[in-house]
């Protein structure tokens, strides 16, 4: 069980990508002083993680109800996650490359960007929600499990807090390339991720033809 919680730790963290949401937290809060910076970091940690942990919990009810089976939604969560990977891998940017052009405008000019753009999409974007909903459902036979990946998941947004805490002191050290670095070695294990959760769902979908 050990190692299997391991995986799971180490797949949100690649997914979230602590990193790249302080890189981004740094630019978003330049002008802010370290008391507002630590509000803001605090309120977009807890609200990422109420919405990381509700989408966790609801995920699985949710595509029972639209009538998705779970090997299916495996299948397309791989692939959106495969997408999610490849952008981290061959981004030029960090942070924003995330919003589109009208969300860019917004984030920059938004007077609290704890809520958007920080707690979502930056922290909890699609690859996120993808990868919660993912673990929950392959443990939602024991609560003492789901505890487990909740804890997990509090974790890993407790790392993003202190990541983004330390930002102006990370993108002094790392630098852009630093940033950069990173953002593709997180990339290539969400990769591989995504291609295994491909596999297992085509697994069950298509047991004669994958062995």
């Amino acid at each position: 069980m050990f190692e299997s919680l391991f995986y799971d730790f180490v797949t949100l963290l690649a997914v979230v990508n602590p990193i790249e949401a302080a890189a981004t937290f740094a630019t978003l809060t330049s002008a802010e002083s370290s008391q507002n910076q630590a509000r803001i970091a605090a309120r977009s940690s807890i609200v990422a993680l109420i919405i990381l942990v509700a989408f966790g919990f609801i995920g699985d009810g949710l595509l029972k109800a639209l009538g998705i089976g779970f090997p299916a939604f495996r299948i397309a969560g791989g692939l959106l996650l495969l997408k999610v990977g490849f952008d981290m891998v061959f981004a030029k940017d960090t942070g924003t490359q995330k919003l589109a052009p009208g969300e860019e405008q917004a984030a920059v000019t938004s007077a609290d960007p704890s809520v958007f753009p920080l707690a979502i999409p930056i922290i909890t974007g699609p690859g996120a929600l993808t990868t919660i909903v993912t673990l929950m459902s392959k443990r939602n036979e024991s609560w003492l499990e789901v505890g487990l990946v909740t804890l997990i998941a509090v974790a890993v947004l407790s790392i993003t807090f202190l990541a983004m805490r330390a930002s102006q002191s990370l993108k002094k050290v790392l630098g852009t390339t630093g940033i950069n670095a990173v953002g593709r070695v997180m990339g290539i294990i969400v990769s591989a991720i995504a291609i295994q959760l491909v596999v297992d769902g085509m697994q069950v979908v298509f047991p004669g033809m994958m062995h």
